[in-house]
């Protein structure tokens, strides 16, 4: 098959130095329909990309921190109802889990000057330079003031990784593994963890930056922006931002997003499914700060599409979300499509990703009649 908008959309990110490299997995069905790599791993060396790169995934992992909750309200275990207080007794006693899950826990992210962003950095610095426990982590932003009543505003945050610490009180274990030992292990991603399990495949990290002379990309290779990049375990594992992993790895992991089955098993009930794939702002949706597209809403940890009226068209129901480096994940449930993008620059230049190689995509699906 001959994916030349795709192709020609992606070589023109190499040559005009938005990226080093990418990885691209497009699947039907769960089947493979496209599967390749483009530019170099390490520009200095010319090492080429392959397509069993490793990559952090930055906030790809907040979709697979959702499940592992989900799972745990399938079991009863959790609720979206129960508070978080419950589990660290400083929290603003309105937060609720369905808070956490779809932002609306008025706890944010530090790219703002407000006392809270502030606490909530020397948080994450602690991680990054200290390697201090999860639950120490959590117990720290517990203290910080929320910036809106919670359940009334999306918020960009942290919630997610409080999502992880809870699942570690509620499970007795590492938030590591028990992502690893039900969803990583039975999804079959061997190559994914919340650290670095093949530095020869490690990819390299680049600054993109504008000049007058054109776009630059200069190799960082002591780059660790909210976590530390590791072959080695962190103490905590942010459910928000931590795991490394390939883009076969997180194919899988998408595809399971699709039915929820494992091996024809339903592992994860249906209606839960919907719900994190559904609009779950519905009158605060104005907040939603994810911009790309106003035909976009927020479910647990992705946006979901309840539009197909702006470019790029894709499809209603198309879901997903992406990261920090650029990378981007895209589920279809209609047509059966998954797309794992995956990329290493910072920053990652998300917009066009998720407007020009979505449309050229969806092109290409379209004029090759994979879909209608």
């Amino acid at each position: 098959m001959n994916w030349k908008n795709t192709e020609n959309k992606l070589n023109e990110f190499i040559d005009n130095k938005l990226f080093n490299g990418v990885v691209l997995k497009i699947t039907n069905e769960n089947k493979t329909i496209y599967f390749n790599s483009f530019g170099y791993s390490n520009l200095e060396e010319e090492v080429k990309m392959n397509n069993d790169n490793i990559f952090a995934l930055y906030s790809m992992t907040k979709p697979i921190t959702v499940i592992a909750c989900l799972l745990l309200i399938q079991r009863g275990i959790l609720s979206f109802e129960d508070r978080v207080c419950d589990f660290y007794s400083d929290f603003n006693e309105e937060i609720k889990i369905k808070h956490l899950l779809n932002m609306t826990s008025g706890l944010t992210y530090f790219w703002n000057n407000s006392e809270s962003g502030k606490e909530i950095k020397a948080a994450f610095d602690l991680v990054e330079n200290e390697n201090i426990a999860l639950q120490n982590f959590c117990e720290k932003i517990s203290k910080t003031k929320v910036i809106s009543k919670p359940g009334t505003e999306w918020h960009y945050g942290v919630s997610l990784d409080i999502i992880g610490g809870i699942i570690e009180k509620i499970s007795n274990q590492g938030f590591n593994d028990f992502v690893n030992e039900n969803i990583l292990t039975p999804l079959e991603m061997q190559d994914t963890a919340f650290y670095i399990k093949d530095l020869n495949r490690k990819t390299q990290v680049y600054e993109f930056k504008k000049t007058i002379d054109g776009n630059k990309l200069i190799s960082n290779k002591d780059f660790h922006f909210l976590m530390p990049f590791t072959n080695k375990q962190p103490a905590a594992s942010l459910g928000g931002s931590g795991l490394f992993s390939t883009a076969d790895d997180y194919s899988k992991f998408l595809n399971f997003l699709i039915d929820g089955k494992i091996n024809g098993i339903q592992y994860l009930e249906s209606e839960l499914l919907e719900e994190m794939r559904s609009d779950q702002l519905k009158d605060n949706k104005e907040t939603f700060k994810w911009t790309f597209n106003k035909d976009y809403s927020y479910g647990y940890g992705v946006r979901v599409r309840l539009r197909n009226e702006l470019d790029p068209l894709t499809e209603i129901g198309e879901f997903g979300w992406d990261g920090a480096l650029g990378s981007a994940g895209l589920v279809d449930p209609k047509n059966n499509i998954t797309m794992t993008f995956l990329s290493s620059s910072y920053p990652g230049n998300n917009r066009i990703v998720q407007t020009e190689l979505f449309g050229a995509v969806y092109k290409d699906l379209r004029e090759l009649n994979i879909i209608k």
